[in-house]
């Protein structure tokens, strides 16, 4: 066979490329579906909920994780594409944490002793601590799917911020049961929700990315 006809037998069979974004998209809604499921069995979902929805510190709680969100989408997109660098998106990724790190700071500040300790505990530490990183199971899961459509070169970075997508999208679920207010409680314990899956990603992503 001739150079020019392999070349013309090669492009015939090319396929168009799954978009991205579209892959992910599916990936994340499906992985979120199945999270709100194990939300309602787990724990249910806040009895003052149509109340909640209005106030600041609900708001607190979706602002931090959907800009997290927002971001880890974004790099997983952007990592997504072979050789590709993550370039100043996760610069972006501290200015939500500093935002709310300075409210945090301002209201406990505001506080007397032995205030600061329950605004930083609250009622349910350990719980949000190992819920956000439970829901993010499926999600992750169905992100790391959608990856392996793809050709990333960045396998660790990749996991990591599948895993951070993951957890920003199951910190926003589980807001819905949630009942915290306090900026520090939200600053610290859904961060650190957040952060488990994706060093989860990075650990794995060498592995379970590689094409």
């Amino acid at each position: 066979m001739q150079t020019t006809d392999l070349i013309e037998r090669l492009a015939t069979d090319l396929r168009p490329t799954r978009s991205r974004v579209r892959l992910l998209g599916i990936a994340t809604l499906i992985g979120a579906a199945v999270s709100v499921g194990l939300l309602l069995w787990v724990l249910g979902i806040r009895s003052d909920l149509a109340r909640a929805i209005f106030t600041a510190a609900f708001w607190m709680k979706w602002g931090l994780a959907l800009a997290t969100g927002v971001v880890a989408f974004l790099l997983c997109v952007r990592l997504a594409r072979p050789e590709s660098k993550p370039g100043s998106l996760p610069l972006f990724l501290l200015l939500p944490l500093f935002a709310f790190s300075v409210a945090a700071c301002l209201q406990l500040m505001n506080a007397t002793h032995t205030e600061r300790w329950g605004m930083w505990l609250g009622h349910s530490a350990v719980q949000c601590f190992w819920c956000i990183p439970l829901l993010a199971i499926p999600l992750l899961l169905g992100v790391l799917w959608a990856f392996r459509f793809f050709a990333p070169t960045r396998l660790r970075l990749a996991g990591f911020s599948a895993g951070l997508l993951a957890g920003a999208v199951a910190a926003v679920i589980y807001a819905l049961s949630c009942q915290e207010t306090s900026a520090a409680f939200v600053v610290t314990w859904y961060s650190a929700g957040m952060l488990f899956p994706a060093l989860i990603g990075l650990i794995i992503g060498a592995r379970v990315l590689r094409w």
